[in-house]
């Protein structure tokens, strides 16, 4: 079967060097390319694809409520939310195990090293297109500090969804009481979701959690 494959990357380079890397190993032709969130959205509705192969930075024009930066858990989130049974593979210059956690609580299925190897590419596409998670060589080089465990295939995650978008948030600079404003919760909720992550996590105080946000950069 010819994989039907959407890209997207807001660096036109990046975009043409997926394209020929798929175009070349035959398990796929690329039906459509986007360079901003809405651009993907937009194609996705009138599109249909089987894999959707995507940066985890990809830009957004209208970034709610003050964001000026690409919010990758948000996008895999939504997206996920509109199509859950597309798969994704995303791509991802900078990683780090909570970034593993992020990707695959919100949705992704794959995750990989942007500098992985280009015969990596066809293999990571094909597995998730089966509906198996994976992981580059690189990432899986990753999965050995805080919560890999359950990064591993088949297994839980440590954190709950919402519990990985208030950690999320707090790497921000947002407080408890901002956060509560922004997802539309209680502030009591938001506590109870941020002390519960910490007990998950094995972190006795603020400053170990805000130690392991700035480290580990979710």
């Amino acid at each position: 079967m010819t994989l039907r494959i959407i890209i997207a990357d807001d660096h036109p380079v990046a975009r043409l060097g997926t394209r020929a890397v798929i175009e070349a190993s035959g398990i796929g032709t690329v039906v459509g390319e986007a360079s901003s969130v809405q651009a993907l959205l937009q194609l996705l509705a009138s599109q249909p694809c089987d894999v959707l192969v995507t940066d985890y930075s990809l830009p957004s024009s209208s970034q709610p409520d003050g964001f000026a930066q690409p919010d990758g858990f948000a996008m895999i989130s939504m997206i996920h939310r509109y199509y859950p049974k597309l798969p994704m593979l995303v791509l991802m210059a900078t990683t780090n195990d909570a970034r593993l956690l992020t990707v695959r609580t919100a949705g992704g299925l794959g995750l990989v090293d942007k500098g992985l190897s280009i015969d990596e590419l066809p293999t990571a596409i094909q597995t998730v297109y089966r509906g198996q998670p994976y992981l580059s060589r690189t990432e899986q080089e990753h999965v050995a500090a805080v919560g890999s465990e359950h990064i591993r295939e088949g297994e839980s995650h440590p954190l709950s969804a919402r519990e990985v978008e208030v950690l999320r948030l707090l790497g921000t600079g947002m407080t408890v009481k901002q956060i509560a404003l922004h997802l539309h919760r209680s502030t009591s909720t938001i506590d109870r979701q941020k002390h519960d992550a910490m007990q998950k996590l094995g972190l006795n105080s603020d400053a170990e959690l805000f130690h392991y946000l700035s480290a580990n950069k979710l």
